[in-house]
């Protein structure tokens, strides 16, 4: 059973993470739409974007966490990993169904807790599991950066308002696009 430090750390990170995941989806706004609100913040309206402001936080706190906390690194980084990768698919399927974004949001943060809280307890040999799981880090953190500014044609990367992938043209004029949306 996990301690009470473990615990409350866990939920602090829930925390940060929804907190931190609000203000980066008006990051790239703030920023005067400069390179640290394309990197770190939402580009557009599109899942991928809303799910990246979800990613990094429960990354970055994952990161904090295991200084604060000093736990079997080992065991820690496999349970971190195989939930923040649920984290990403848990959000994205949700985002293709009727569900409120908010909500999506919430549950996928919640079951990603849940399941590295539940992993991490487990007598699992997730120590195994160690390399594979830094490999998994390291192509998140370059899928993280590599897919803003190079979309892919697929529905998660469109923006619903425009129909565009990626970096919006930093003119795009968005009064014109309803104007001929209209016709």
């Amino acid at each position: 059973m996990p301690n009470k430090k473990y615990l409350l750390l866990e939920i602090c990170g829930g925390l940060f993470t929804a907190a931190a995941s609000v203000f980066m989806q008006h990051l790239y706004s703030l920023s005067g739409k400069e390179l640290i609100g394309i990197l770190f913040g939402a580009v557009n309206g599109s899942v991928w974007e809303a799910c990246k402001t979800l990613l990094l936080p429960f990354f970055i706190w994952s990161l904090l966490e295991s200084l604060i906390y000093r736990m079997s690194i080992c065991r820690y980084t496999a349970s971190k990993t195989i939930s923040l990768y649920l984290l990403g698919v848990m959000y994205i399927v949700f985002r293709q169904t009727p569900l409120d974004p908010y909500l999506a949001a919430a549950v996928s943060l919640i079951s990603a807790i849940s399941l590295s809280i539940i992993l991490y307890i487990s007598p699992l040999p997730l120590q195994k599991l160690f390399a594979p799981s830094l490999l998994l880090l390291f192509l998140f953190i370059s899928l993280y950066f590599a897919l803003t500014p190079f979309a892919p044609h697929f529905k998660v990367f469109r923006d619903p308002a425009t129909g565009l992938y990626g970096i919006l043209p930093k003119h795009f004029d968005y009064g014109a696009f309803v104007l001929d949306s209209m016709k």
